[in-house]
């Protein structure tokens, strides 16, 4: 037997007060933050997730996205309204899409409108056997010229791109169809890489703006987001794109409003500004002009502060 096993003292037992004290301490205040969290998810999945009923019509609603299927309503849609960090995702994997598509362009033409679009084909006619730019073979050097082809080989574009394109949309036409065309493969016909539209309708019954950002190939819809901003004291999106001209150009003296766009050192190129879901611009103040109009920045200066999604893009990317 083993004496000195008389002298061992047993510790066996529960916490002491201090170490019970501790423990309840850190429960309260990890269960506490627990709380604040799912009180700020349940606050904001109402603030910031809610869906509005706007009527675009159903023309416009077929045309963005197709037949409504059957025991929807055929004018109706449902988007989330603004800011929304859902959509927020669908807005980046969108942008994400259009910069690939630019890098496998060879021409990227940006038209204004403020009717539905109608043309998205696969291919493009384009006569070969002539020499320098004719009317069966035209020189698309410009936006213009590519709108002018356009009325040739597409007779109904001209319902719908009918307003000349300079370099910033009018006002009145505050809707844009970008066409991605690809390289000249084929001796008569050009390849559509992709059709990209942005729209932005004012529904019936509301005064706010509905959004839209969608891409098709060969007329099938592939992607598209779509936003909701309420009315309120902030200016429109406007204007969704700008077109800046070869610097060269200046040779040539047009109107101050026209030659303040030709500053491109290289070959023209373009701002494209995407509606963002995460700002409600029209909840911000209307913007006060800062640049003086002789300025290009005096056209898209009151875009400050409504969309991190600008995109600069090369009128031809293969350049």
């Amino acid at each position: 037997m083993n004496l000195k096993s008389k002298n061992v003292v047993s510790h066996q037992g529960g916490w002491t007060f201090v170490e019970m004290l501790v423990a309840v301490s850190l429960s309260a205040i990890f269960m506490g933050a627990a709380a604040l969290v799912l009180s700020s998810i349940n606050h904001n999945s109402k603030r910031l997730t809610s869906l509005v009923d706007v009527d675009i019509g159903s023309i416009a609603k077929t045309n963005f996205y197709g037949p409504t299927p059957n025991g929807e309503d055929v004018d109706v849609v449902r988007p989330y309204a603004a800011p929304n960090f859902g959509q927020l995702l669908q807005a980046q994997e969108m942008r994400n899409v259009f910069v690939e598509d630019l890098n496998y362009a060879s021409a990227c033409f940006a038209l204004p409108r403020s009717n539905v679009n109608t043309v998205r084909p696969e291919f493009f006619d384009f006569p070969s056997g002539t020499s320098g730019a004719t009317a069966a073979h035209p020189q698309l050097d410009s936006p213009e010229a590519f709108r002018d082809f356009l009325a040739v080989i597409e007779p109904d574009s001209t319902g719908v791109f009918d307003t000349e394109i300079r370099n910033v949309p009018p006002t009145a036409k505050p809707s844009v169809t970008i066409f991605m065309l690809g390289a000249l493969t084929q001796s008569d016909f050009i390849r559509v890489n992709a059709v990209y539209e942005i729209d932005l309708v004012t529904p019936t019954g509301k005064t706010g703006t509905y959004a839209s950002v969608r891409r098709y190939k060969n007329s099938v819809l592939t992607n598209y987001y779509d936003i909701y901003y309420a009315d309120g004291p902030g200016d429109d999106l406007y204007p969704v794109f700008v077109a800046f001209e070869r610097q060269s150009r200046q040779l040539i003296s047009e109107s101050a409003d026209i030659d303040r766009f030709k500053v491109s050192p290289g070959a023209p190129f373009y701002f494209f500004f995407f509606p963002d879901p995460a700002i409600d611009f029209k909840s911000k103040p209307a913007w006060t002009a800062v640049d003086a109009a002789t300025s290009p920045r005096a056209t898209y200066e009151k875009m400050a502060g409504k969309t991190s999604f600008m995109v600069v893009a090369p009128m031809f990317p293969s350049l």
